[in-house]
């Protein structure tokens, strides 16, 4: 999937302008920060019970509450959408608005979809969707976009990709709703309600804490510098991410593990993590401050050059967030999700505090988000290490 979005990418830059991958970005960036909340977390509990139908009525709950919140998000478009979208520094949304909430509904409904796979143990067919939801993406884009180069083309892409995603799990009945009682989900939502009190706002906020910059740079500059930070952004991240995610799995599996022995064999695993990662980063990002922007100029067109100098920019952030990846999870395993929560309100504040101050030019505003967005990184490590050395 990152190799298909990856080979894509230069010829979407060469068909389409900075402003239309900007505003696309725009749009994601506005469904995703709701869309991750759109079922309450529910959707984290369908993997939990291991009786059937408790299982069909956790997935049924999901869909329930993606449909309420999605409804509700309409009504509060329709009433107050241009206000709506001025919150979010998104106004260039206001002619596609109505896009917005199909766009939550869809991303919502994937993301329930692919917790029922995991409930099944069907990876194969979880990461098999996911790589043809990408190629559907990317390949509508670059078809219709030989033909309309727009944004408009961009956003229809994306709404099929989720369309399809979610069709290829729809239609192998999974689980079914027969005898369904009101009672019993009424039961099934309350037992499981730390979910929503809990997850939902962690998740919400981390999410708009990711999604700021684009909120930001759009609110005092335009879509083409939202353009250049979405190109640079990918680029960075597409390789940092496939090791990061894999050492992610690791890390839980054997952090759980030395955790229910002792603190000192959790604190050996997780040092060992830390080093390990911090030494896998530095060549990437060697390469991406001597070389970026030419490399960048050469692969997505001379006219994106300046992603380039952006990437250079951001390894800073990008690197710490690189160690930081895998043992974020750490707060979890030992059961002190509350500081997590924290360092995540901490982590908005700070970040909207620095982008805020320094918002003269782009590039200060960049400097400042990456400097801001390090410093916390590095915070939440040490925070780590800390809670680690206090454990019994």
């Amino acid at each position: 999937g990152n190799a298909i979005t990856f080979l894509a990418l230069p010829i979407l830059t060469r068909l389409f302008t900075k402003e239309n991958l900007g505003d696309l970005q725009l749009f994601l960036s506005t469904i995703t920060t709701f869309a991750v909340v759109s079922s309450l977390k529910y959707e984290l509990a369908i993997v939990l019970p291991k009786d059937k139908r408790a299982g069909n009525y956790l997935i049924l709950l999901s869909l329930l509450v993606l449909i309420i919140f999605s409804a509700t998000i309409s009504v509060l478009i329709i009433v107050f959408g241009p206000a709506f979208l001025r919150l979010l520094h998104a106004s260039a949304l206001e002619p596609y608005i109505f896009f917005i909430s199909i766009g939550i509904f869809l991303m919502g409904l994937v993301q329930v979809l692919q917790y029922v796979l995991v409930r099944f143990k069907k990876f194969g067919e979880l990461a098999r969707n996911k790589v043809i939801q990408i190629a559907t993406t990317q390949a509508i884009a670059i078809g219709l976009g030989f033909l309309y180069p727009s944004f408009i083309t961009l956003l229809i892409a994306q709404l099929i990709g989720f369309s399809v995603a979610a069709s290829l799990v729809l239609f192998k009945e999974y689980f079914d709703f027969h005898d369904f009682e009101f009672k019993t989900l009424l039961r099934y939502a309350l037992e499981y309600k730390k979910f929503p009190l809990i997850n939902t706002s962690m998740v919400f906020l981390n999410t708009l804490s990711l999604q700021l910059p684009v909120f930001m740079f759009k609110r005092y500059f335009n879509s083409d510098v939202v353009g250049l930070y979405m190109v640079a952004n990918r680029l960075v991240n597409i390789p940092l991410n496939l090791i990061g995610r894999s050492v992610s799995q690791v890390y839980i599996q054997s952090a759980t593990e030395a955790y229910h022995q002792s603190k000192e064999q959790l604190l050996k695993i997780y040092k060992s993590t830390v080093k390990k990662l911090a030494l896998i980063a530095i060549i990437p990002i060697l390469i991406i401050l001597t070389v970026a922007p030419p490399l960048v100029g050469l692969f997505l067109g001379k006219d994106w050059t300046e992603a380039g100098v952006f990437m250079q920019i951001i390894t800073f952030w990008v690197y710490f967030q690189f160690i930081n990846m895998p043992i974020s999870s750490t707060f979890t395993i030992i059961n002190r999700q509350e500081v997590g929560f924290i360092l995540i309100i901490f982590s908005l504040l700070f970040r909207f505090l620095a982008m805020y101050l320094f918002r003269a030019s782009p590039y200060q505003m960049l400097f400042a988000l990456s400097f801001s967005a390090g410093l916390f990184y590095i915070f939440y490590n040490l925070a780590i290490y800390y809670h680690i050395k206090r454990l019994k």
